[in-house]
C-alpha cells in the first residue's frame, strides 16, 4: 500500500504544482502578450539602440548556431568559463555605459527603483516557484520524446568531472552571480525592450527567448531554455524590475548547481 500511495501522492502534488503554475502565467501571458499590459518601460530606446541590438542580436544567433553545429565535440576548460564571464562582463559595461552617456539612469532603464529587493526577493521566489513544474513538465516531455538518450550540457560535464575547487567555483560563480546579472541586462533589460517597441511584446519576448535558449548551444534543453526565459520574461513584465528575474535565475541556477555536485 505505502507503495502505491508515495508514487500516487508524488504525481498529485505535482499535478496540483503544475495547474497553479499555469494559473499564474497563463493570465499574465494574456495580459502581456495579448492585451500588452505589462510594465517594462520602453520609451528609453532610440536608433542607436536598435542597431546595437540588431548586431547583438545576429552576434548571438551566429554564436547559438556554432554551439550547436559542436554539440558533442566541445570541451569545457577553466579558461572558458573565465572567458565567458568577460565577454559577458564586456558587453555588460558597453551597454551600461551607452545608457549613462545619454544620461539615462539605470535604474530607471532597467526598473531598478520600482520595488525594493525584500519585494523583489518574494516576487522573484513566488514566480520562480510557479514556473518549476512548468520546466519539469516540459524537460520531461523533452525527456521521454528522446527515448532517455540526453547527454548533458558541457558546462555540466565540466562541473561534475571537476578536480579542483578552483574549476567548481569558477562555475559557481559563474551561474549564480555573472550569468543572472549578465544574462537578464542583455536579453530582458536591454533586448526586449527595443524589440517590444518595434515588433510588439509577444515578438520581443518569443525572440528574445529563444536567442536566450539557442545561445546556451544544447539542444535537449532548448524547450526548457526557452521557457524559463519566457517565464523571466513575463515576471519582468509584472513587477517593472529586472531585479525580479535577476533573483529568479539566480536561484533557479544555484539549484541546479548544488543538484548537479551533490544529487547527480
Amino acid at each position: 500500500m505505502v507503495d502505491f500511495l508515495l508514487p500516487a501522492l508524488a504525481v498529485l502534488v505535482l499535478v496540483v504544482w503544475t495547474a497553479g503554475g499555469l494559473r499564474f502565467y497563463l493570465p499574465l501571458a494574456r495580459d502581456v502578450l495579448v492585451r500588452n499590459a505589462g510594465r517594462v518601460a520602453d520609451d528609453w530606446t532610440g536608433r542607436i539602440d536598435l542597431a546595437v541590438a540588431i548586431v547583438l542580436t545576429l552576434w548571438f544567433a551566429m554564436l547559438g548556431r556554432d554551439a550547436l553545429l559542436g554539440e558533442g565535440t566541445r570541451t569545457v576548460e577553466f579558461r572558458h568559463v573565465v572567458s565567458g564571464a568577460a565577454v559577458y562582463a564586456s558587453i555588460v559595461l558597453f551597454l551600461a555605459g551607452l545608457l549613462i552617456y545619454r544620461s539615462l539612469p539605470l535604474s530607471s532603464v532597467f526598473g531598478w527603483n520600482r520595488c525594493s529587493f525584500p519585494g523583489a526577493l518574494w516576487r522573484g521566489m513566488l514566480a520562480l516557484l510557479a514556473a518549476y513544474p512548468l520546466l519539469v513538465l516540459v524537460q520531461a516531455m523533452v525527456y521521454g520524446a528522446a527515448g532517455g538518450d540526453m547527454a548533458p550540457q558541457d558546462v555540466v560535464q565540466f562541473l561534475q568531472g571537476a578536480e579542483t575547487p578552483r574549476d567548481r567555483l569558477a562555475v559557481l560563480v559563474m551561474a549564480v552571480a555573472v550569468a543572472p546579472v549578465a544574462e537578464e541586462m542583455i536579453f530582458r533589460g536591454y533586448l526586449y525592450p527595443i524589440g517590444k517597441r518595434h515588433l510588439g511584446p509577444f515578438v520581443s519576448m518569443v525572440g528574445t527567448s529563444l536567442l536566450f535558449a539557442v545561445l546556451h548551444g544544447h539542444m535537449a534543453s532548448i524547450p526548457a531554455l526557452f521557457t524559463l526565459a519566457m517565464c523571466l520574461g513575463l515576471a519582468y513584465e509584472k513587477s517593472g524590475s529586472l531585479l525580479v528575474p535577476m533573483i529568479m535565475h539566480a536561484v533557479f541556477n544555484t539549484v541546479s548547481v548544488v543538484a548537479i555536485l551533490f544529487l547527480l
